[in-house]
C-alpha cells in the first residue's frame, strides 16, 4: 500500500508508518503526522455523508473540507488554532504556490484529466481547504455548519 493512508465506507486503510510510533524514537512532528493523518481519514468517514462526488472533479470539495477540518482539529488539539493557521499557511506557501508556479498547475476544478492519480495534488488538498476557509469565513462558523 504506498498511499498514506485511505478511506472507504466503515473501513479506514493505513500504511503502518502512518499508525505506528515508537516513544523511543518518535518525535513530536511524528506524533502529530499520525495524528494527522489518522484524523483525516475519519473525518472522511463523517463528511464524506455529506460531500460524495458526482464525479471527480468535485475532489477538491471533498478532500478540501477534510483537509479543513483536519487543521481545525489539530490547532485544537496541539499548539493552537493560530499556531497551526500559521503552520497550514507556511505549507501553501511552501508547496501550493511552487505547484502553481510550474508546469503541474492546474485549477481546482480543471475542463479534463489524462490520468485520476495525478489529480491528488497540493491544489486538491491544500488550495481546496482554503477554498473551504474562505466559505467558512464568510458565512462565520456558525452559519457554515449550518450550511454542512
Amino acid at each position: 500500500f504506498n498511499m498514506g493512508a485511505m478511506e472507504n465506507k466503515s473501513l479506514n486503510v493505513f500504511n503502518t508508518s502512518c499508525v505506528l510510533a515508537d516513544p523511543k524514537t518518535t518525535t513530536d512532528a511524528t506524533y502529530q503526522r499520525v495524528e494527522g493523518i489518522i484524523g483525516h481519514e475519519y473525518f472522511h468517514n463523517w463528511t464524506g455523508n455529506r460531500v460524495t462526488c458526482r464525479d471527480w472533479f468535485q475532489l477538491t470539495l471533498k478532500e478540501g473540507l477534510t483537509v479543513f477540518r483536519d487543521q481545525q482539529f489539530s490547532g485544537q488539539v496541539n499548539d493552537s488554532v493560530a499556531v497551526q493557521r500559521i503552520k497550514n499557511v507556511l505549507v501553501v506557501r511552501g508547496s501550493q504556490f511552487r505547484e502553481d508556479a510550474g508546469p503541474m498547475s492546474h485549477p481546482i476544478r480543471p475542463d479534463s484529466y489524462i490520468a485520476m492519480d495525478n489529480f491528488y495534488t497540493a491544489t486538491v488538498y491544500r488550495k481546496g481547504a482554503e477554498i473551504i476557509r474562505m466559505y467558512d469565513t464568510i458565512l462565520t462558523s456558525e452559519g457554515f455548519r449550518k450550511g454542512m
